[in-house]
């Protein structure tokens, strides 16, 4: 062995650290970037995968808009986030916004029932809540009724992937916590 292959090995590990930090650097600086010009990556299977953008939304959120949204930070939506259902992200609570259609505007009527949920009558195809998560866990939904939508809030129903995580789970959410109207940029169905 030469006297200089230490020597080398450990210029060898020192230029790999540096470039695996670099790296690194290079893109947490992009996501940076990319979510201050309104980027987002929804990786979850409720709404189609793949890249967002956050745009200010009007005075008023119409039904059928796809919403980017903190939930409140409540019990059922703690619970979520410990299972799984909710990364770790930048809203109160430390949770990561979700993408979701809003289904139901402020003086709406949506009714819960064993077979799914209604707005203002209309039923909404494949939304019945689900008694097991994917890992056999209960699952909570809304009790069964009909919930007037108050001035300041939504509902978010997502019919894109029977498991996603939304009103039937958590109820309204106020208005004050959506962030933008959600775009796709580039998804996967």
């Amino acid at each position: 062995m030469n006297y200089r292959e230490p020597e080398r090995m450990l210029g060898f590990h020192r230029r790999g650290l540096a470039v695996t930090a670099g790296a690194l650097g290079a893109l947490s600086l992009g996501i940076l970037v990319a979510e201050a010009s309104g980027l987002r990556v929804n990786a979850t299977a409720s709404m189609p995968r793949g890249i967002w953008r956050v745009e200010v939304a009007r005075a008023r959120i119409e039904r059928g808009e796809v919403v980017s949204v903190c939930l409140p930070d409540r019990v059922e939506i703690r619970e979520a986030a410990q299972r799984g259902y909710i990364s770790v992200g930048a809203c109160p609570g430390g949770h990561e916004p979700l993408i979701k259609p809003v289904a139901a505007i402020p003086g709406d009527l949506v009714t819960v029932t064993a077979r799914g949920v209604a707005v203002n009558g209309e039923r909404v195809a494949d939304s019945g809540a689900l008694g097991k998560d994917s890992a056999g866990r209960p699952l909570r939904p809304i009790a069964a009724g009909a919930y007037r939508v108050p001035a300041d809030a939504v509902w978010l129903l997502s019919g894109h992937d029977p498991r996603s995580f939304d009103s039937r789970y958590f109820g309204a959410v106020p208005v004050s916590n959506i962030q933008g109207i959600a775009r796709p940029v580039w998804v996967i169905e």
